[in-house]
């Protein structure tokens, strides 16, 4: 017996058909993005053709961060204003010991916005080397899932 009239069973056919085929549209687009620099993103440090910048950190290099994390560089840069004016600019413990280690004092933490999350999200940067607030660090970090892992930014 027959679930289904002949043209419902047809119908039904070229339904999961459609259906598979924009499937894999959509998984080859997102294959395509993801070795480029997603929308709404910007490459971490646009090099010269003829120099690629190098981590020196042993981790990798930042590539397609959000562009919030470009506005909190600039932030970091101008000495704030931060998005956390109480914590942002502490010493970052590197408790994890993912960052290379380094005298106490040496990292400092700032928050980057994450639009789709509950404030502060997980997003942060870890800047190293500031012998003062406003200074200039000698290095950047990255991380957009609070400290579970970094990547070197080069700003």
């Amino acid at each position: 017996m027959n679930q289904f009239p002949s043209r419902q069973r047809t119908l039904l056919i070229a339904g999961i058909a459609a259906a598979v085929l924009l499937a894999i549209i959509l998984l080859a687009q997102n294959r395509q993005v993801d070795s480029a620099v997603r929308p709404g993103t910007v490459a971490a440090s646009p090099a010269p053709a003829s120099a690629s910048p190098v981590s020196v950190s042993g981790l990798p290099l930042c590539s397609g961060v959000p562009v919030e994390v470009r506005e909190a560089v600039i932030l970091v840069r101008a000495n704030g204003p931060y998005l956390r004016p109480r914590d942002d600019g502490d010493t970052f413990g590197n408790r994890e010991r993912l960052l290379p280690a380094k005298p106490n004092g040496y990292y400092r933490e700032y928050t980057v916005e994450a639009p789709d999350e509950r404030f502060p999200g997980p997003r942060r940067l870890v800047t190293g080397g500031q012998a003062r607030l406003g200074a200039e660090p000698e290095t950047w970090f990255y991380t957009a899932d609070h400290y579970e892992s970094f990547c070197e930014l080069h700003p």
